[in-house]
């Protein structure tokens, strides 16, 4: 599995084996870090794949086959598999939709991304380690952050 330079995996294509859906090769140190520690038992020394099909509970899973773990596996809330707030966003510095929201709603913008951004500079992150997909929150802040400034936007708007 090819690494870059912050040690996280590089992309490749890969169907999760429980939806078929789209997963990344996340580090060993990763599932680790997240899984809670029944699970240890359960781990080879297989490479590990993060399922990032909302609809799946599929979190990681070991490429070939093996074992398999479940958002009730992993020690926090994973974002992209969970409906109800609190939604995480940044796993680093804390930040989850409610935050962006708080902002939209009483400032219509949110100064989040930059804030993570600067904090990201200052080398203080380590999604690495603590995001359970195992690479950068700031793309998934900025979604969340394109999609909630939508949703504030039509809201505002008379039917």
């Amino acid at each position: 599995m090819a690494v870059d330079p912050d040690n996280t995996p590089a992309a490749e294509d890969g169907p999760c084996v429980s939806c078929k859906g789209p997963s990344r090769p996340v580090t060993r140190k990763t599932v680790l870090l997240m899984l809670k520690p029944r699970c240890f038992d359960f781990m080879g020394d297989d490479e590990y794949r993060f399922c990032a099909d909302p609809e799946c509970r599929v979190v990681y899973f070991a490429e070939g086959g093996g074992a398999r773990f479940t958002t009730d596996d992993v020690r926090v809330r994973v974002g992209l598999k969970v409906v109800e707030d609190p939604l995480p966003l940044c796993y680093c510095f804390g930040f989850d939709e409610a935050d962006v929201r708080e902002q939209i709603m009483s400032t219509g913008q949110t100064s989040i991304p930059q804030r993570i951004s600067a904090l990201i500079r200052r080398g203080m992150c380590a999604c690495v380690e603590r995001n359970p997909s195992g690479k950068c929150c700031l793309g998934e802040v900025n979604q969340a952050v394109k999609r909630l400034i939508s949703e504030a936007v039509e809201s505002a708007q008379p039917v």
